[in-house]
């Protein structure tokens, strides 16, 4: 008998901890659905933002890297992050040389073998997953050509790559994109990115961010004045080469979109893809939640 009611109370116990645990269970479900729905509100909001910038037809080319001011939301007491970022500014992964890489990395303050390994590992990794015959790690890799199958499909992806320290990964990944189509827009680019171009040194980005602060470059030419004689002479000489890599207004812009409320399940992630194309608006790309 005693026996008997000893397993009667352990089986209540153990129901009653279950009860408790689908409890808890649908509280963090229920959270996570409200973070995820205010991260799709701000999705929805950034897609407004966009098309009423690309209708203010006075409207500057945007001079910094975020396309629309960078927005701080609230949706029922979860918080949303939103920011949309000109791709052009940024280093396009998939279709940076090894040395344009090893040029960004240099100009992080990396040392020169360390630039040299974050290269290599990194052009080497996009050759173990794309066709070896888009791949190659030596600077060959066309800027116009698009990404390989298998090619990195978000920045964090670095994080996987043997090679890829930590410190280098903090330090890059705010100057690389998987978005766009490897062009550099001088209105927008920080000087780390700007050392990527053909031609360019520490002097030419200074006459670079300089001049554009008074008004947007709208060409290659425009630039070639406003650069220093010296450095005025390196880049005519690639001035081919430079036409290929410079932009002066965004195309591509990635849209990333962070919720976070006051329950630990209350987080969510969202990056898209906006191209903008002809003063318009495409339907958003590459959609990814998390």
């Amino acid at each position: 008998m005693l026996w008997a009611l000893v397993l009667a109370a352990a089986l209540a116990a153990d129901l009653h901890a279950g009860a408790r645990g689908d409890l808890r269970g649908a509280s963090a479900a229920r959270d996570a659905a409200r973070a995820r729905w205010a991260a799709r509100g701000g999705l929805a909001h950034a897609e407004e933002s966009l098309r009423a910038r690309l209708s203010a037809a006075s409207a500057p080319p945007p001079t910094d890297t975020l396309v629309v001011a960078a927005e701080t939301l609230d949706y029922d007491g979860v918080a949303v992050r939103v920011t949309v970022t000109d791709a052009r500014a940024r280093l396009q992964l998939n279709l940076a040389t090894a040395a344009e890489l090893r040029a960004l990395a240099s100009a992080v303050g990396m040392s020169s073998d360390q630039a040299y390994a974050f290269a290599y590992a990194v052009t080497g990794w996009r050759v173990s997953r794309g066709p070896r015959w888009m791949a190659a790690p030596e600077d060959t890799l066309a800027p116009a050509l698009r990404p390989p199958a298998g090619a990195f499909r978000a920045v964090e992806e670095l994080r996987e790559v043997p090679g890829v320290t930590p410190a280098a990964y903090r330090a890059l990944a705010p100057l690389l994109s998987v978005a766009g189509d490897g062009r550099v827009n001088l209105n927008s680019a920080p000087a780390a990115v700007l050392l990527t171009l053909p031609g360019f040194g520490p002097d030419a980005v200074r006459a670079v961010v300089e001049r554009r602060r008074a008004a947007p470059f709208l060409g290659a030419y425009e630039v070639v004045a406003a650069l220093p004689v010296l450095s005025r002479e390196r880049v005519q000489d690639r001035m081919a080469e430079l036409l290929a890599r410079a932009a002066f207004a965004p195309h591509h812009a990635e849209v990333r979109v962070e919720a976070r409320g006051a329950g630990p399940a209350e987080r969510a992630r969202i990056r898209a893809v906006a191209v903008l194309a002809g003063g318009r608006l495409a339907p958003l790309a590459e959609i990814e939640e998390r």
